[in-house]
């Protein structure tokens, strides 16, 4: 797996990522589960059309659950799970002829677009005030946003939207990837 974009992606949202295997970040574990299990509830419910129904009531939005981490993590369940993700997630992508791969690299490439760069940025890096974070290019930030910082990667400034949980959110500038060419195609 060539992950150097999702690598550039977490350089540019501040977040760390670890060289050997490593889960005692509680805060990481949560943002981990949440954004996980928010893309799967995504692909159950928006794609497949299933609702899951978890003790009578229905989950019809992916980001309407909480996490806790109240447990040590396990190593052995946490790499069995993912690689049982990965494999029901290409058994998916292999039972419906989805072209995972071509739109995987698409979405990576999209994901970057969460990043405002910053064209001479004469500003501090760092967080920044509230009546700063336009930019100086007019970018807008949707409500739950409650910090926005400015990161340097090489010479490069970029902007960086982020919840309370400190998951990336869409600046105004953001456009949803296109993947209705892969699946015209197909």
């Amino acid at each position: 797996m060539n992950d150097s974009k999702i690598k550039l992606f977490m350089d540019l949202a501040g977040q760390n990522y670890a060289d050997k295997f490593n889960a005692d970040d509680q805060e990481k574990r949560k943002l981990g589960a949440q954004l996980l299990l928010s893309e799967v509830l995504e692909y159950v419910i928006k794609g497949l059309g299933v609702k899951p129904v978890f003790n009578g009531t229905e989950i019809t939005d992916a980001n309407g659950l909480d996490y806790l981490a109240e447990a040590d993590p396990d190593k052995v369940e946490m790499l069995d799970g993912l690689a049982d993700v990965a494999y029901t997630m290409y058994w998916n992508s292999v039972a419906f002829g989805a072209p995972l791969e071509q739109a995987f690299e698409l979405v990576c490439d999209n994901n970057l677009q969460k990043f405002v760069k910053l064209e001479n940025w004469s500003g501090s890096k760092g967080s920044i005030d509230r009546n700063q974070w336009d930019l100086g290019c007019r970018t807008v930030w949707p409500p739950e946003v409650t910090q926005v910082t400015v990161v340097q990667i090489s010479d490069n400034f970029y902007g960086v939207g982020k919840d309370k949980t400190g998951k990336v959110r869409k600046p105004s500038q953001y456009h949803s990837v296109d993947l209705q060419p892969l699946v015209a195609n197909s």
